[in-house]
């Protein structure tokens, strides 16, 4: 009788004590669930502890794969001219459609040296009046380009808003030099109207590919923007994020309000190129992507 109950206290034994090791011996997670290395990862967190909040992917509201022979208008315009002052920025290129083709799946912006008293030529197209919105899950898949002057951007506006009170998105720039173009930034603008250099204020980052030239083949530039936290990622790694506490308390947090647009440009910076920069230049856009937030 008590060998009976022995040899059952036995088995019993044995069955429990692998549970137990599976349930006390298990890891617990690194805290953090933005940490790659957590078991709880996770890249759309907004909150990096191991409640792993984070907004849901929602449906696809906006893309252009480029698969035409034409930009398709009813996503698209130029923007035609030099703006006043070069756009505010002191750029020396004249927008022109002609400087945008569609072909063999993607979209080609190409500077030039310009004509009829033209010193250069370019385009940048937007969705203003076609396509609007407010937070959600931004791509583009671009390759870029490499030359002293040349200033390729992908951003956001708010339609109809005033700068820079209304704020600024900017989810990739690239500045060109006589080497390669080894840094992608990206930033968010806000301040005051009308602008002073004393009124406005931005956050940026400058993020170094690991080795060779964000020319050398296509890239996905990113944000995920949502209130009051935009991230930037850079082929899905996230390399920086702002909140409205990082901002002077001077200065109106302008991006939970208005309907915004995208910009795709290339631009010849106020300095030039030099003698070392080839025309014509192009960066080419595979693919441009908006998904909400369910």
């Amino acid at each position: 009788m008590h060998k009976r109950k022995y040899k059952s206290g036995l088995i019993l034994l044995l069955i429990a004590l692998p549970l137990c090791w599976w349930a006390c011996d298990k890891p617990n997670p690194p805290s953090g669930c933005t940490d790659i290395t957590a078991s709880n990862y996770e890249n759309w967190a907004i909150i990096d502890d191991s409640s792993c909040v984070y907004p849901e992917a929602g449906a696809l509201i906006f893309q252009d794969e480029f698969n035409g022979s034409s930009l398709d208008n009813s996503k698209w315009v130029h923007d035609i001219g030099t703006g006043e002052w070069g756009w505010g920025n002191g750029e020396l290129q004249y927008y022109r459609p002609e400087n945008t083709i569609v072909s063999n799946g993607t979209a080609k912006i190409t500077a030039e040296i310009g004509t009829n008293g033209l010193d250069y030529t370019s385009s940048k197209i937007k969705t203003d009046g076609k396509f609007t919105f407010r937070y959600g899950k931004v791509q583009a898949r671009i390759k870029t380009v490499e030359g002293q002057g040349f200033w390729p951007a992908f951003w956001m506006l708010p339609s109809g808003g005033s700068w820079p009170c209304d704020g600024e998105i900017d989810i990739m720039e690239h500045w060109g030099n006589n080497g390669s173009t080894n840094e992608t930034t990206g930033a968010a603008h806000l301040g005051l109207c009308p602008y002073s250099s004393s009124s406005h204020a931005y956050k940026s980052f400058h993020q170094e590919i690991s080795s060779g030239s964000y020319a050398d083949d296509f890239h996905v530039y990113e944000v995920r923007w949502m209130p009051n936290h935009i991230t930037w990622y850079v082929d899905n790694i996230k390399v920086f994020e702002v909140t409205p506490d990082m901002y002077p308390s001077s200065y109106e947090w302008p991006f939970n309000s208005n309907q915004w647009y995208l910009i795709l440009n290339l631009a010849i910076t106020n300095s030039g190129p030099n003698s070392y920069t080839e025309f014509p230049s192009q960066i080419e856009i595979d693919w441009v992507r908006v998904y909400n937030y369910g």
